[in-house]
């Protein structure tokens, strides 16, 4: 009898499992931006920042590069097309096949002495088993040669074809990141062929040094392997993605030394001009004038949702559409066999309940002591020092009592939290991590609709969907964020389910989201002293607005300072605003949870120091 009931749930299970595969075949017929669909045939024609698809052989330095900056003078004309004619191609399929049967070795975590010992030395990457460049000099000393090889060696390039020329890109600099340094460069190729790219891209890490040294930490040991998984993004999906990204040329990481490198194809950008916090662009329509269709908007940066060319929530709407569309094609087995995948990406799937550190009998986060230092911190932050740039409540007694009542019962569940999040499998899927408008390109078609790519794939991998939804959402307005939150997360799980995810309860998806927010809280509590580090203490007395350039624009080509401060001031919403009370949704779930678990809830003495 017992082995007929496992026959009846075997047999349903897969008649789910090939519903969904129905729905994602069909969802992803629509997903390929089949020959009409938005950049699949269109031509984006964006003057001065167009690369070429077709170009003249050109006689080369006798170095192989150039230093100087190059004109195009020798253009035939032709304009790259941004498509997605080669990620659909059947070339682009057998790259992506040939990868993921290589064989690579796993992560090995590092140390902090392994950066400090290894980011000066090169090593062999673990992908292709190359040495290679991680910045900018090292690129155009290695030169053109290293360049041919490395791209046959990913697939991206010929045989019969190489590299001629680098040419270093004198008159963009990209400063922006908070992960990863950003530089331009052209090559020149032997041949021409289609679908070459002459203007192209590198991400690598931040230098081990001045302003950028605990960044460089904080990504290559704190946040690792997320390099590793970025490189995996490109290499393993390119042709399965339901969305547009970048063309992948080469990439590669060093577990000897932490060193790393992705380059792509060139986002051709409409606005190269640099943001501007106070919206001056934005006022005066000099950033605003109008794209013709296809033309990609930006670069945006974060937390600066006036800068972009129409309603934030329409932008945030389609990041929503286009990560759940990710995550329900994934689901559906529609980006490649999951167990094969889950090697190559973070994994949180299917963990069970002994690995999360449960006790019902007392916190499991920090000691309640430690925890409720930073909080301390936090409310002396934004009732004093802070407080011109926080809502008025947030100096009221009352407010600061139940925000130290709820910022320590998260601690004192942080596992509990974590288990529930990823406890039902139908919530984990693969999706980017963190896709906000930074991380995506946007155009128009003819008729004006919005559509985007996507780029940056760092920490790309399978954890809970709500925790997703709020890494794409943080940075929203927070008045656009409260009015739209429902509509958020419904369009979430239509999407979900319609790219052959199944279907999903919002309010469960909305309570992960809220729990994922007052968790990041927890983190920029203790972040406050690196606030003092970007604006000191004495400035504070003379700031009057968010808007003052001292907090607001980038610090070091770094969002961070900006981004913390938006970002405190949204959870401190989500815990007081009466169409959220994150507090009494947080005292909601724990009494639930501990229901369903059949142990008692957590008593004061186990929260509180």
């Amino acid at each position: 009898f017992e082995d007929a009931q496992e026959w009846e749930r075997l047999e349903r299970l897969e008649q789910e499992q090939n519903a969904r595969r129905e729905r994602a075949s069909k969802a992803f017929e629509r997903f390929e931006l089949l020959p009409t669909y938005n950049l699949g045939t269109k031509m984006i024609r964006v003057p001065g920042l167009l690369t070429e698809a077709f170009v003249d052989d050109e006689d080369n330095d006798e170095d192989g590069f150039a230093l100087e900056d190059e004109s195009d003078d020798d253009d035939t004309g032709e304009e790259e097309r941004m498509t997605l004619e080669y990620q659909r191609s059947e070339a682009c399929r057998r790259r992506c096949e040939r990868e993921l049967q290589k064989e690579v070795p796993a992560w090995t975590y590092i140390t902090q002495a392994t950066v400090m010992e290894g980011h000066t030395r090169k090593a062999p990457g673990m992908l292709y088993g190359l040495e290679f460049p991680w910045n900018e000099k090292l690129l155009v000393e290695m030169g053109p040669g290293w360049l041919t090889k490395a791209f046959h060696a990913a697939g991206t390039l010929d045989e019969d074809n190489a590299v001629t020329k680098i040419i270093p890109e004198k008159r963009i600099k990209v400063t922006t990141g908070n992960n990863g340094g950003k530089f331009l460069f052209e090559v020149r190729y032997k041949t021409n062929a289609p679908g070459l790219h002459r203007k192209l891209f590198a991400k690598v890490p931040h230098p081990l040094e001045g302003v950028t040294k605990s960044d460089r930490i904080s990504s290559s040991v704190n946040k690792q392997p997320m390099e590793l998984y970025e490189l995996n993004a490109s290499r393993l999906l390119e042709a399965s993605l339901p969305c547009k990204i970048p063309k992948f040329y080469f990439g590669d990481i060093s577990n000897e030394t932490s060193n790393w490198i992705l380059i792509t194809e060139r986002v051709p950008f409409a606005d190269p001009e640099p943001l501007d916090f106070a919206g001056r662009l934005a006022l005066s329509g000099e950033r605003h004038g109008p794209l013709a269709p296809y033309a990609l908007e930006g670069p945006y940066d974060k937390c600066m949702d006036w800068t972009l060319r129409g309603p934030p929530e329409e932008y945030y709407f389609a990041l929503v559409r286009s990560g759940a569309r990710m995550a329900g094609l994934h689901k559906a087995g529609g980006m490649g066999d999951p167990a094969a995948l889950a090697k190559h990406f973070e994994d949180f799937s299917g963990r069970p309940i002994e690995v999360w550190g449960i006790n019902p009998g007392g916190c499991t986060g920090k000691r309640p002591k430690d925890a409720k230092t930073y909080i301390d911190m936090a409310v002396k932050f934004f009732s004093e020092e802070g407080s011109v740039i926080f809502p008025a409540f947030c100096g009221e007694a009352e407010f600061q009592e139940r925000f130290v009542s709820t910022m320590l019962t998260v601690n004192a569940y942080s596992a509990e939290s974590n288990y529930w999040r990823h406890s039902n499998q139908d919530y984990i899927a693969l999706a980017h991590n963190n896709m906000n408008v930074d991380n995506a390109f946007f155009w128009r078609d003819e008729g004006g609709e919005l559509d985007l790519g996507v780029l940056d794939w760092g920490a790309m991998g399978q954890r809970s969907l709500g925790f997703k939804l709020w890494w794409w959402l943080y940075c929203c307005e927070f008045d656009i964020l409260t009015d739209k939150i429902d509509a958020f997360v419904q369009c979430f799980a239509d999407a979900y389910a319609e790219a052959g995810g199944p279907r999903l309860e919002t309010e469960v998806l909305k309570t992960q989201f809220m729990l994922t927010a007052m968790e990041q809280m927890s983190g920029l509590s203790a972040a406050v002293p690196q606030i003092w580090q970007m604006c000191k203490k004495p400035e504070w007395k003379t700031i009057e607005n968010r808007y003052d350039p001292r907090i607001g624009e980038n610090i070091n080509g770094k969002s961070t300072l900006r981004l913390y401060l938006q970002v405190m001031r949204t959870i401190v919403g989500i815990i007081h605003h009466p169409k959220w009370r994150g507090d009494e949704a947080l005292d909601r779930w724990a009494r639930d949870f501990c229901a369903a678990i059949n142990v008692p809830c957590k008593d004061r003495a186990m929260i509180w120091p």
